[in-house]
């Protein structure tokens, strides 16, 4: 795997458990409201992208270098 991407995968991952525990915090305290869900959608936003930097590093893996 390029380490590159895993760096910035793994960095987008940190960033979106980080939101989904500010979002559980935020609901605990003042139940849903609109910014707990502004939360949650970053924090898929992280993880959609950290998978996406796992995917390309690893479909660069795969094709031959010459």
């Amino acid at each position: 795997m390029n380490r590159r991407f895993l760096t910035q995968g793994l960095l987008y991952f940190i960033l979106g458990i980080v939101f989904v525990f500010f979002a559980i915090q935020e609901v605990n305290r003042s139940g849903w409201g609109i910014f707990a869900y502004i939360i949650i959608a970053m924090a898929a936003i992280d993880f959609v992208t950290a998978f996406r930097m796992f995917y390309q590093g690893l479909r660069k893996n795969q094709t031959p270098s010459e």
